[in-house]
C-alpha cells in the first residue's frame, strides 16, 4: 500500500468485514480487528472520523480514525449494558482516552440524572457544575475535571430526553504534552473534540420509532 493510499479511505461505503484486510484504509480504527467490527463503513463519515455502531444496536456516534478499542475493556450484558475504552492517537501526536458506558435501564428523570452526575463527580473529582447542552435531539450534562500528573478532561451523561430510560456515561481524558506548561480543560482543541463526539451521539431505536410515528 502506498503512502498516498494509506492516508485515504475508500470512496465507496462498505462494511469493513466486506473488505480484505490488506485493502482496508491504514487507520488504527480499521487495522485493529476488534475495533473495526464496531465501525459502520470504511468510508469516513467526516475527515478523521468514522461512525461507530454499538453492538447493542442502541446507539451510534463518531469515532476518531486514530482510535483503537481495547478488547479487554469491552463488556456487554444482553444488550442492556455496554462498556468500552479506546485509546486515541491524533495526527498531531496528541493522545486521549475515551470511556463509554451505555445503560439501557438508566433513568432519565431528575433522580437518575442526579445519580449519573454524582457517579461522575465521585470517580473524576469533578468540582464544577454540569453544563446542560441540547443538540441534535440529545441532552448532555457536561463538566470538566483535572487529575494528578497532568491528566484532565470531561465527564458527561448523554441521553434522549424524549425517552424515560437509556443513557451514556462518557469520559474523555487527555494529558499535558509539556509537563512544565499549564494546561486545562479550557484548551479549545479539547473542548471542540469533546463537543464533536458528544453531539454526534444518536440513539437509534428512539429515532427510528419517532420517524415511524410521523
Amino acid at each position: 500500500m502506498s503512502d498516498k493510499q494509506s492516508n485515504e479511505t475508500k470512496p465507496v461505503e462498505q462494511k469493513p468485514s466486506e473488505v480484505a484486510v490488506e485493502e482496508l484504509p491504514n487507520t488504527r480504527a480499521l487495522q485493529d480487528e476488534f475495533t473495526r467490527d464496531m465501525i459502520k463503513s470504511t468510508k469516513e463519515t467526516e475527515k478523521g472520523y468514522y461512525t461507530l455502531v454499538s453492538q447493542t444496536g442502541e446507539y451510534e456516534m463518531l469515532f476518531p480514525a486514530g482510535g483503537e478499542i481495547s478488547s479487554g475493556s469491552y463488556s456487554k450484558n444482553q444488550g442492556v449494558n455496554e462498556t468500552f475504552m479506546a485509546g486515541v492517537l491524533y495526527d498531531d501526536k496528541t493522545q486521549a482516552r475515551i470511556k463509554v458506558q451505555y445503560n439501557q435501564e438508566q433513568s432519565n428523570d431528575e433522580t437518575g440524572i442526579t445519580y449519573a452526575q454524582k457517579f461522575l463527580k465521585k470517580n473524576l473529582g469533578i468540582e464544577d457544575e454540569f453544563k446542560r447542552i441540547e443538540k441534535n435531539g440529545t441532552t448532555t450534562y457536561l463538566a470538566p475535571f483535572k487529575l494528578t500528573k497532568g491528566y484532565y478532561g470531561y465527564g458527561a451523561y448523554i441521553f434522549d430526553a424524549s425517552w424515560n430510560t437509556g443513557g451514556i456515561e462518557f469520559i474523555y481524558t487527555t494529558k499535558c504534552n509539556d509537563t512544565d506548561s499549564t494546561c486545562s480543560p479550557d484548551d479549545k482543541r479539547v473542548i471542540n473534540e469533546v463537543e464533536k463526539l458528544i453531539s454526534s451521539v444518536r440513539f437509534i431505536e428512539q429515532k427510528e420509532s419517532e420517524n415511524s410515528n410521523e
